[in-house]
């Protein structure tokens, strides 16, 4: 198998936002952990070791009939494959390495959730955490919408749904510069794509709303990004 390449930022980001998921979570959660996204497998690899009592379902975004390396060009797919499927690559990182991990599924967060993954359905609100990173930002609105309702769908009560990214607070990009590197960031994403950009976080927390989850508390994360802490309150 060839080997699996993370995206540097990934590698950046995964230890501080393990941090942050040990504080809400503690070590000892058990119970499923849904990740939305999973790139090349750079979190749950971290994260599956961390918590040995939760069982992980990483998932991401196959294009059928697309290739590995056309998609990342296209789509903007953070990490290399070196011509691995999507899901052969987060394998190799994850349930060939960890027995809380299960093998990869695809996953199109955009999809209603009789569309999700028949796994991920059969365990309809007894999930413990949905985790989602550096998604919403590079995906059309329809991601941000249906990632809410699927979360509402999968998370127990009281279930945590934790988002990590650069979001506006109030419209207003924000950051340790001020928001400049953040608002040059986006004005770049909407010019590759008109679909893509920095969501807003009211915005977010107002279709969350919606699926019955609660914005508890965001989070200065490195980087000029938030992590988002969303409680299944309803």
């Amino acid at each position: 198998m060839a080997e699996v390449e993370h995206h540097p930022s990934a590698l950046r980001n995964r230890q501080p936002i393990l941090e942050q998921l040990l504080r809400i979570c503690g070590a000892d959660a058990q119970g499923l952990a849904l990740e939305v996204a999973s790139g090349t497998g750079c979190h749950v690899e971290a994260f599956a070791p961390a918590f040995p009592n939760l069982t992980f379902q990483p998932s991401e975004y196959v294009v059928v009939g697309v290739d590995s390396e056309e998609r990342a060009a296209e789509y903007g797919k953070i990490g290399s494959r070196r011509g691995l499927p999507e899901l052969e690559n987060i394998d190799g990182v994850g349930c060939t390495k960890f027995a809380n991990v299960l093998p990869a599924v695809a996953l199109d967060v955009s999809a209603p959730w009789s569309d999700w993954p028949s796994s991920v359905r059969a365990k309809e609100g007894e999930h413990t955490l949905v985790f989602c990173s550096n998604t919403l930002h590079i995906s059309p609105w329809e991601c941000t919408t249906g990632l809410a309702a699927g979360a509402g769908k999968a998370l127990a009560k009281e279930g945590k749904l934790l988002i990590y990214g650069p979001f506006k607070v109030n419209g207003n990009f924000v950051g340790e510069d001020g928001g400049a590197g953040n608002a040059n960031f986006d004005a770049s994403l909407r010019q590759r794509n008109p679909l893509w950009g920095i969501r807003d976080l009211e915005e977010v927390a107002s279709v969350a709303a919606k699926a019955g989850l609660t914005l508890h508390e965001k989070v200065a994360m490195p980087a000029n990004n938030l992590l988002l802490h969303f409680i299944k309150t309803e």
